[in-house]
């Protein structure tokens, strides 16, 4: 991309706000939460819904899974199974979509094949110093839980790792040392 164009580069990501009309043999819908994916399930082509918990009264087909586990490894079986023209459509917030989004390009699903819906406030942090994950909210600092350095939420999204860079707040000090009087 040229400086001149248009359209400037971000590293952070960016969500789709409403489900693209993109011809699909096969749609499967990913959401934390039910409610969340209701506006999805109203496209003719056969439809799947894998949530958390919670129904949608007389929607399209759907799978009321008791875990995130167990919902990943459902979703797996069925990505492994999933033909030309499958499409997937993930609600929830940026942990839970990039995670679905992990496996989903892990499955062999193109990009361009995937939809992101985010919604909370709950992020996937990585420690550049430990490599430790965490989630975080919206705060732009925190503690590494794994190894106590005291981190700046970067605004850099790696989406290999599906996470913010966190990177130490204060390098005279990356473990939080009291300085000598």
């Amino acid at each position: 991309m040229t400086a001149s164009s248009a359209e400037p580069m971000f590293s952070t990501p960016r969500y789709a706000l409403e489900a693209s009309r993109h011809p699909a043999r096969f749609r499967l819908v990913v959401a934390q939460q039910a409610s969340l994916a209701r506006g999805l399930l109203d496209d003719p082509a056969p439809t799947l819904l894998l949530c958390l918990g919670e129904t949608l009264p007389g929607s399209a087909e759907q799978e009321s899974l008791p875990s995130a586990e167990a919902l990943y490894l459902r979703l797996q079986m069925l990505l492994e199974q999933a033909q030309a023209g499958t499409r997937l459509y993930v609600c929830g917030d940026e942990s839970f979509v990039w995670h679905v989004h992990r496996l989903a390009r892990q499955a062999g699903l193109l990009g361009d094949e995937i939809e992101l819906f985010r919604q909370g406030a709950r992020r996937r942090l990585y420690c550049v110093h430990c490599g430790h994950f965490q989630d975080i909210g919206g705060e732009g600092e925190c503690t590494c839980a794994s190894c106590r350095v005291r981190l700046f939420v970067r605004a850099h999204f790696s989406q290999r790792l599906g996470a913010y860079m966190g990177v130490c707040l204060d390098p005279d000090r990356p473990y939080a040392q009291q300085v000598p009087a």
